[in-house]
């Protein structure tokens, strides 16, 4: 096992990034040493000047030019001469100023170090083109022949010599708990016996002077800029275009397009179009909004305007081009590459054609599985789905054929570090590429508007998950499958991943993509979160998580994965980032967005967004499997056949999901739910836990088969069984049932909130977060629970955990963000923790402060002079009650029952506890499939009698601020699930004193406060910003005839009364008068000092007001009540100024 390997790769960053530029420029200069040249620069001046170069000729075929640092050479004309290699450690500016020519420049390799600065500029309106040819030079063919090459050179630049191409397969168990199994295990890798490979005059022979395969290619460590004149790059039609048509619409004039541009036509996604697909063809003329083409399309492109969708044209055409010619062999194209310098790399407005060689039809082969590691993380499996647990090895040079790293543009190591510069990477086309076209490779970049056509593997990719920056505005456009073999296994035996079609492809998840346009892909988006192997990747800087993503999504989640804090180390892995998507559009897909296998690393809540997502046609439209915190706003999926299509896949291990306003059109069904597993000797289980929810809001459908797909995994174990009902969390609300509220964050379990200073071994200096969180949606448990009845399959983070590095770090984060001590206990030291926590409607974060113990802590050093927090800041604060409550209830359902035909009849508890369980599941098959492992059913549950009800004790009086009571549903099968009959016709009561009598008129008369709930069953009952006081409340049925109450979940959120209340409510709560009280006729309001827009309102115990007032402004005023019977009422007054005060009052 290798010890320590994280601070192998991660000493500090600095150190990181300077030693693989260190490596990376001496592999160049080693490539190309400046006493092994033909040309060198000896003064300032144009290429084609001959005084410029040391032997006073200009460069031809076969040189080998050098321009060293402090020298600048121009280059403005056009040579068909083929150059072998250019090294640049000065200036090289590449021009062409006159419109109507060419610059062209033919190469095989191109290299600039560090103090290099190369320019390839045609941005001006009165500018020309630029045409740069990567193509293979024939070294041995040339050193056969008249040259001027001495014979140093001939004997360094080879080719020829022999590859042998092996393969190499994982054989034996590749997935153990712990790094003791996985070292004694079996796993190994067999190797074939080598076929020779020969490429001619490609890439693959020249190890001996060039072992990373650098050459055919430009790569630059120095200042990069690339830069052609802009034009739009994508243009949405206006009006359907038909096969056989000359002409199109587009919705805007586009700027920049000409005649004889190569424009591609995106096909659409409605369901069953004849024709549909793609249309290359070039333009003839522009006139306005229409474009008339030198061909008549092929496709038809149909729109859907209903929901603003329509068909994307995208142009090809740039002034300046790096291409390579056309060839059947991928080792003979060349690449571009800017890496490890972020002082200025621009790439803007240039085609990028036939380039790259990294092939993703076939597997990588430069590194292979090597050993098992112990993580570094909390909780990993050693398998391909665990983190950091691997290390590969590096192929021997001659066995290489396929390496990763070769593509069309690539940003390679610019560093992501926070304070890094951003590359520019906008305008531009990739066009013809067998693996990536753009590469974001741990960089901070800007990669925008450009077009990406007809490439196999994935789109742009952000490669090993440190990257950050935006990706906007880029269509991208035909993106193919490549090879076939199981992600699990490319990814631990091979570290080969996002090779199966997708658009926009990430690893790096801390991108920020806003209004892309992704058509014909495999996988519109698709996320790997497997981070397996170290070799290649690449930890997130937490500072630069969370600043660059804009104020907006400005929230720091990981407050110890700096400085060395934690026991962890530096940095974020990639799958704990969060994604944010907006307006994404994705067009006639296999798959909208597919991302899995992230619910065992998430040590952590936050929310990836995905605001405005609009999948049109696909066989599936989102697949979150094994995915976790996910939320999705204003969505639209269509099916490209309504009767086969998915809207959303969620079968197993899907945590905590959110949709809001979303369309399902042209779907067989909507989502998958749970499958069953079923098992002879174990009865049936499945692959979701049953609580975690996903919320529904708005939905609307438009043929849609069945809402649910209702699936046994393995059905041949009992072809009769009959699965008929999920047991998922599945909520459906309108918007009219949610309101916006504070997000709220209640400790579950303080014990495990203290940190032992004397502690030593494996746990020291450890604590956990366990908690739950409420916000517009209402509840739910912080981390992930995995579905109980699969056992030990899977782990996950039911709680969050911390741990300091080491004493000396402890301190370090103490003396920076201090020690308290609480004076009510005894001067207990502790010291806090930022938790942030996001509501998931608004996408808003709460940071909250959670107060750790310290245990043994000595007298002296940052511990000898604690501080006192803030009055204020010790207030209390809402959290969720009702879940330390003490419940029961008028009776109890004691006969409740569930049989799935397969298991058997199991009794269902419905005790009062199982309403404040947190598990809002409200469907009477919950967590049947969890039995043995948890208690089936998650509802109460009274008799049939007159008047039931139900009672908590809070256990001290409370400012009760809001309740949600969920009603439970009916089981539905395939269709949504209805709301249960029987939530109707109750009253929620509040009161400072024990409920005593049994009937509802008795608990009205001893209530408070009374929250009538109508006839009409809901999904929820809710009530906001009550701010009451009470110790009890009742839920009490005032129905007609017998009924029961049967609670999903009951969930109140309020405070401790301290007889203060917060600083602003004592103050109204004192200064604010209303008297008398009890009153015969007039009250008299005086507010202390004037307020405007005060509302003023007189409301019965059933909530009905019987009387309203409103003042433009004013200080005191009186209000007559003679009219009003006698009985208890509350005044609420409201008003500008966060004036929000209730007052009980006693009418005579």
């Amino acid at each position: 096992m290798k010890k320590n390997y994280f601070y192998r790769i991660l000493l500090s960053t600095a150190i990181f990034l300077s030693s693989f530029s260190h490596f990376a420029q001496m592999d160049m200069m080693n490539a190309i040493p400046t006493n092994l040249t033909t040309h060198t620069a000896v003064k300032t001046g144009s290429w084609f000047d001959a005084s410029t170069w040391s032997t006073g000729t200009v460069p031809g075929e076969g040189s080998i030019v050098y321009i060293p640092e402090n020298t600048t050479v121009n280059y403005q004309g056009s040579s068909s001469a083929h150059i072998f290699a250019i090294r640049v450690d000065g200036t090289f500016n590449c021009t062409q100023t006159n419109s109507n020519q060419t610059t062209a420049l033919k190469f095989d390799t191109f290299f600039a170090t560090h103090t290099s600065y190369v320019k390839f500029l045609a941005n001006n309106p009165s500018d020309g083109k630029i045409e740069i040819e990567i193509a293979p030079f024939d070294i041995e063919g040339f050193k056969a022949g008249t040259n001027n090459w001495s014979s140093a050179i001939k004997n360094h630049f080879k080719d020829g010599e022999t590859v042998t191409f092996k393969t190499r397969t994982g054989q034996g168990d590749d997935r153990y708990n712990t790094i003791q199994q996985a070292n004694s295990g079996d796993f190994r890798i067999n190797e074939s016996t080598g076929t020779t490979v020969n490429d001619g005059e490609g890439v693959l022979g020249r190890y001996s002077w060039d072992p990373k395969q650098l050459s055919l290619g430009m790569v630059t460590m120095g200042q990069l800029e690339i830069i052609g004149q802009s034009k739009t790059n994508m243009i949405k039609l206006s009006a359907n275009a038909t096969s056989g048509d000359n002409s199109i619409q587009l919705s805007e004039t586009p700027i920049g397009w000409k005649t004889n541009d190569d424009i591609i036509i995106t096909s659409g996604g409605n369901a069953n179009t004849s024709k549909n697909g793609e249309d290359q063809v070039k333009i003839n003329a522009i006139s306005g909004n229409t474009v008339s083409l030198k061909s008549n399309l092929s496709k038809n492109h149909q729109g859907r305007p209903a929901d603003d969708l329509h068909c994307y044209v995208g142009n090809l055409t740039r002034n300046i081009v790096f291409s390579s010619p056309v060839t059947n062999t991928v080792t003979k194209r060349g690449h571009v590459m800017a890496m490890h310098n972020d002082t200025n790399v621009q790439i803007k407005n240039a085609q990028f054609k036939r380039l790259g060689r990294t092939d993703k039809s076939k597997l990588l082969d430069d590194f292979i599985w090597n050993n098992w590691l112990e993580p570094k993380v909390f909780i990993s499996k050693i398998s391909p789905l665990g983190q950091e647990i691997a290390e590969m090895r590096a192929i021997p040079v001659n066995e290489v054929t396929n390496p990763r790293g070769r593509y069309s543009i690539h940003l390679h190591k610019l560093g992501t570090v926070f304070g890094s510069k951003m590359a520019q990477v906008t305008g531009n086309v990739v066009w013809d590429n067998p693996g990536w076209g753009i590469t974001h490779h741990d960089s901070h970049a800007n990669i925008s508007e450009n077009v990406v056509y007809d490439v196999t593997g994935a789109g742009i990719v952000s490669e090993t998950g440190s990257e950050t920056g935006t990706w906007d505005n880029n269509l991208v456009v035909n993106i193919k499958q490549g090879h076939n073999t199981d992600p699990y296994t490319a990814s631990l035996h091979h570290d080969d991943y996002l090779f199966s079609g997708q658009g926009l492809a990430m690893k790096g998840r801390a991108v920020l993509c806003r209004n892309n346009v992704i058509a014909n892909a495999i996988r519109g988006v698709g996320v790997i979160n497997m981070n397996n192997s170290i070799n290649n990747l690449d930890r997130l800087d937490a500072k630069a998580l969370a600043e660059t993503r804009g104020e907006k999504y400005k929230v720091d989640n990981f407050p110890l994965s700096k400085n060395g804090y934690s026991k962890e180390g530096d940095g974020v892995i990639p799958s704990e980032a969060s994604l944010i998507m907006e307006n994404t559009t994705v067009i006639d897909s296999n798959i909208g967005l597919r991302s899995i296998e992230r619910d065992m690393g998430v040590n952590h809540e936050s929310r990836s967004i995905f605001d405005k997502f609009k999948v049109w046609g696909a066989n599936t439209g989102f697949l979150i499997n094994y995915q976790a915190d996910y939320s999705f706003k204003d969505v639209f999926i269509s099916g490209k056949n309504p009767n086969n299509s998915l809207g959303i896949d969620m079968w197993k291990h899907s945590h905590n999901q959110t949709f809001e306003n979303i369309k399902m059109v042209d779907l067989e069904h909507g989502v998958r739910v749970s499958k069953t597993v079923l098992s002879t000797s174990q009865g049936t289980k499945t692959r979701n836990n049953g609580f975690t929810p996903w919320i529904f809001v708005n939905l609307e459908t438009s043929n849609v088969g069945d809402f649910y797909e209702i699936v046994v995994d393995n059905p041949s174990v009992d072809p009769s069984f009959s699965y008929t009902e999920h047991p998922d969390n599945v909520i459906h609300l309108n918007s009219d049932e949610i309101t916006s509220r504070p997000t709220t964050f209640t400790i579950l379990d303080d014990t495990t909130l203290e940190v032992d200073y004397a502690a030593t071994g494996e746990n020291a200096l450890r604590f956990e977060v366990d908690g739950i969180i409420t916000d517009d949606f209402g509840s739910y448990n912080m981390g992930i629970q995995q579905a109980l009845a699969q056992g030990d399959l899977r782990f996950g983070y039911p709680t969050r955990i911390y741990q300091f590095a080491s004493k000396a770090k402890f301190e370090e984060y103490l003396a920076e963000n201090g020690v308290y001590k609480d004076e009510n206990d005894n001067d207990q030291l502790y010291f806090i923790i930022p938790e942030s926590l996001p509501n998931r409607r608004t996408f808003k974060y709460t940071t909250f402060p959670v107060r750790v113990k310290i245990k043994n802590a000595p007298n002296s050093g940052v511990f000898a002079n604690p501080k006192v927090e803030s009055e204020i800041d010790l207030q209390p604060k809402n959290q969720l009650i009702s879940r330390f409550a003490k419940v029961s209830q008028s009776s109890t359902k004691t006969n409740f029952t569930y049989n799935d035909g397969f298991t058997g009849e199991v009794t269902i508890d419905t005790s009062a506890e199982k309403a404040i369980d947190g598990n809002n599941n409200g469907r009477e098959n919950a967590q049947y499939y969890q039995r043995g492992l948890v208690p089936v059913g998650s509802f109460s549950h009274t008799k049939f009698d007159s008047e039931p009800y139900y009672d908590l004790d809070f256990g001290e009086q409370k400012v009760i601020a809001f309740f949600d009571i969920w009603n439970t549903v009916e089981l539905n099968g395939a269709s949504i699930e209805t709301v249960s009959n029987h939530f109707k016709n109750f009253s929620v009561f509040i009161s400072d004193t024990p409920f005593t009598s049994t009937t509802f008129a008795g608990s009205r008369a001893e209530a408070d406060f009374e929250y009538q709930k109508d006839g009409t069953p809901t999904r929820k009952f809710s009530q906001d910003n009550l701010n009451v006081i009470g110790r009890y409340m009742r839920i009490h049925s005032s129905h007609p005839t017998n009924q029961k109450l049967k609670f999903a979940e009951i969930e109140v959120v309020g405070k401790t009364f301290d007889g203060t209340l917060s600083t602003e409510e004592e103050t109204l709560e004192t200064l604010i008068r209303v008297y008398p009280n009890p009153t015969d006729n007039l009250l008299t309001i005086n507010l202390d000092k004037s307020y405007t827009n005060v509302s003023i309102q007189v409301v019965n115990l059933i909530g009905q007001v019987v009387s309203k007032y409103t003042f433009e402004d004013v200080k005191t005023t009186q209000i007559d009540l003679s009219n009003t019977s006698k009985g208890i009422y509350i005044v609420k007054i409201k008003g500008d100024g966060n004036l929000n005060i209730a007052k009980k009052i006693i009418k005579k």
